[in-house]
């Protein structure tokens, strides 16, 4: 009986402790089937708010890095050790203070960086965000080093390569930067922030038709992005359009307050003032300047303007506008060179010097790479610089010094090659130096009228009309005419200048082909 009592016993142990086992099985196996979903929903949950980010950040509008950060923040409060979205975070604060001007976003830039570094991202947005930062923290240097680092590791993305054109800019390479920065924007078309950020390098360069291309690709991946859409209404004013083309986009950007940050408030109020400039109106310019300055002291285009502005006034002021405008952006030519003609023109010959030699200094040392992988002096390909050189010396009285300037600008056989034969031959016709002026003009004003250059056509029939050679004299200034014409002058000035040869044949004892050529030449200037 013992024995079968001790069996009995055996047999409900064995019962209640498998029951008990399976018990605790259950419950292990309900935790970790528990905890394994838990997982699976905060993973999910995890890459929708860095799906949300990412979506967020390439519309490129400070309320969308906003709302990128809010849910890189909630991504956080459920993956902090999220090393990409550290990454991102990183990307989106750098663009908030460099672009933006955002109070504070430099601080938030760094923390995020340092903690991406920590755990080991090696996404584009890190190094691309590492590279910005250092640039913006006037570190250049250390800068190229990162990139070299990582360009002979084999590293490639758009961020990297927009990292890269910031940094050839910087040092005055602007051809390798133009590339560089066609690169970046079209390595990340969807992202409307690379495109506006090469608009913005072109502008600088006074290429304002490549720059409003580049803007109206900024738009096409978002067509309401801010800062593409008021810098490309700043570049057509720049190049004299009409105001009324931009000024509904500028009202309608204006009654954005809040979504506007330092940079975007600046860049308004500086097409603003262009607007003004472009009805006459400089005082008003100048109001706007002002409130683009309060909003962004160091806005470049802002300091431009005021020199526009003050020029137009002619105010002794002028210089100094611009002399500060080229010193917060040494390397962007537009500044330069429109501002020594402008000083020029309102009778300061030394401002406009001074200008032209700090441009000299700032591009001295830089080198340009041919076609063929050679390096040559930047400056002995800059026929724009050479031009404007060549008129300031020409308005100074300074000819020979004008001759040589212009013939380093023949030599450099660049887009402005034309305009440099005209310079050079109109310059060689005013000293009556007909046999050299000739064939200069005749390169530019040929004989079928195809030439783009009005004026060319202008000097080319006062260097006939010099010679005896009325009749192919007046048949340049009619193709001189026409192309004014074509090219939006105003017909009153057409006038003017039709009544100014009639006259000028008449004194020379040509009535009949006075009348002939009113005759001829009256069309283009009646209104239509």
């Amino acid at each position: 009986m013992e024995t079968a009592g001790r069996g009995d016993w055996k047999r409900r142990e064995g019962l209640g402790s498998a029951l008990a086992q399976i018990g605790v099985v259950a419950v292990l196996l309900t935790g970790g089937v528990t905890w394994y979903v838990h997982r699976g929903q905060v993973r999910q949950e995890v890459d929708a708010h860095l799906r949300t980010a990412r979506a967020a950040v390439l519309k490129g509008n400070p309320s969308d890095l906003a709302m990128a950060q809010q849910n890189l923040e909630a991504l956080f409060a459920l993956a902090p050790d999220s090393r990409d979205a550290r990454a991102l975070a990183a990307d989106l604060q750098a663009e908030l203070w460099l672009t933006h001007h955002q109070p504070g976003a430099d601080q938030r830039a760094r923390e995020q960086l340092e903690k991406a570094e920590a755990l080991g991202s090696r996404s584009g947005e890190r190094y691309g965000a590492r590279a910005l930062l250092l640039m913006g923290e006037g570190k250049a240097e250390e800068a190229a080093k990162l990139l070299e680092g990582l360009k002979a590791q084999g590293a490639n993305s758009p961020r990297l390569t927009l990292a890269q054109a910031r940094l050839l800019q910087k040092e005055g390479r602007l051809s390798e930067a133009r590339q560089a920065f066609a690169h970046a924007a079209e390595g990340a078309w969807k992202d409307p922030r690379f495109s506006a950020a090469y608009g913005e390098a072109l502008l600088d360069e006074g290429l304002f038709p490549q720059a409003v291309e580049a803007f109206g690709r900024a738009t096409t991946a978002n067509p309401d992005h801010l800062l593409a859409r008021v810098t490309s209404a700043l570049a057509q004013l720049y190049a004299g359009r009409p105001p009324d083309g931009v000024a509904a986009t500028l009202e309608e950007l204006r009654s954005r307050g809040k979504d506007l940050t330092p940079a975007l408030q600046a860049r308004v109020a500086v097409a603003q003032a262009e607007v003004a400039l472009a009805k006459g109106a400089p005082d008003e310019a100048l109001a706007h300047v002002e409130a683009a300055l309060k909003a962004w002291p160091d806005d470049h285009y802002a300091l431009f303007t005021r020199g526009r502005a003050l020029a137009a006034k002619r105010a002794p002021e002028a210089r100094q506008a611009f002399e500060a405008a080229v010193a917060k952006r040494p390397t962007a030519p537009l500044l330069t060179l429109e501002g020594a003609r402008l000083l020029q023109a309102q009778g300061d010959g030394e401002g406009a010097l001074a200008l032209l030699d700090t441009y000299e200094k700032t591009f001295r040392d830089v080198k340009a790479r041919t076609p063929d992988g050679k390096e040559v002096p930047a400056l002995d390909r800059d026929d724009r610089y050479w031009l404007s050189r060549g008129g300031v010396m020409e308005l100074a009285g300074r000819q020979d010094d004008a001759l040589a300037a212009y013939d380093k600008a023949l030599a450099a056989r660049g887009v402005g090659l034309a305009r440099a034969q005209y310079a050079k031959g109109a310059l060689l016709l005013a000293r009556k130096d007909f046999d050299g002026a000739k064939p200069l003009l005749t390169a530019v004003a040929p004989e079928t009228g195809a030439g783009s250059i009005p004026e060319a056509y202008a000097a080319l029939g006062e260097l006939l009309f010099a010679q005896g050679e009325f009749a192919a004299g007046c048949q340049q200034h009619y193709f001189a005419l026409v192309r004014a014409r074509a090219q939006g002058a105003p017909v009153d000035q057409l006038a003017t200048r039709a009544n100014d040869i009639k006259k000028r044949l008449e004194t020379s004892g040509q009535p009949a082909m006075a009348k002939a050529w009113l005759n001829e030449a009256g069309p283009l200037f009646q209104q239509q």
